[in-house]
């Protein structure tokens, strides 16, 4: 009878041993790492904040196919940011060379896709050339997927005159790669660069707003 009660105590140590280690392996697992939080959507309103108006925020849409905007970190960008970094560089003198101003970046979303343009702005300080070329007075340029408003500004918060304006130039650009391009979009372009060529001009209280016209449409041609 000795042997079985070895044999037994032994079975039963095992059986305890067992429950031991399947309790260690059967635990709860650590919860997996939750995916990145999908960007916040936004509100025409706070995409680039004052740069864009109701009329260019059609515009934004037809040229983005959304009306889906997300945020990030660009977007931020508003007029009065914008604003201030021409006000500075305007004041650092000609020795400044090229403003470095911020870009806005706005963003559409469009199933898992998503669709880039880009307000920006560059600027010259002095007189840009003798009154009646092409380097004065309300102009526009173009690119390839790509519209751009140029004004002087003459403003006493600048600093600037009419005789040593601030050369403001607006860009709105596609950075859409498969974008339905100029041939289709090119009107929407030019009206979202009319507006925050408005837009900066009102901020840095630009004399009658740099002539700048109050619609888009009455633009002179590229």
């Amino acid at each position: 009878m000795r042997p079985l009660m070895v044999s037994t105590a032994r079975l039963a140590a095992l059986a305890v041993f067992v429950t031991l280690v399947a309790g260690c392996t059967t635990s709860d697992p650590e919860p997996k790492a939750s995916l990145s939080a999908k960007p916040p959507e936004v509100d025409l309103a706070e995409a680039c904040p004052g740069l864009i108006t109701d009329a260019a925020g059609k515009a934004l849409t037809d040229v983005l196919q959304s009306s889906h905007l997300v945020n990030d970190d660009a977007q931020t960008v508003g007029v009065t940011a914008m604003g201030k970094v021409l006000e500075d560089f305007y004041r650092a003198g000609p020795k400044a060379g090229e403003v470095a101003a911020p870009a806005c970046t706005v963003t559409g979303t469009v199933g898992r896709g998503k669709r880039v343009g880009e307000i920006r702005l560059a600027a010259n300080s002095g007189n840009a050339g003798a009154q009646g070329s092409d380097q004065t007075g309300v102009r526009v340029t173009r690119a390839d997927r790509e519209r751009g408003v140029a004004f002087d500004c003459a403003s006493t918060r600048v600093g600037s005159t009419r005789d040593m304006p601030l050369r403001i130039t607006a860009v709105y650009k596609d950075r859409y790669q498969s974008s339905r391009g100029d041939a289709v979009l090119g009107e929407h372009y030019l009206v979202l660069a009319h507006s925050a060529a408005v837009a900066i001009a009102k901020e840095l209280g630009c004399e009658n707003n740099g002539g700048l016209p109050e619609g888009a449409s009455a633009l002179p041609k590229p």
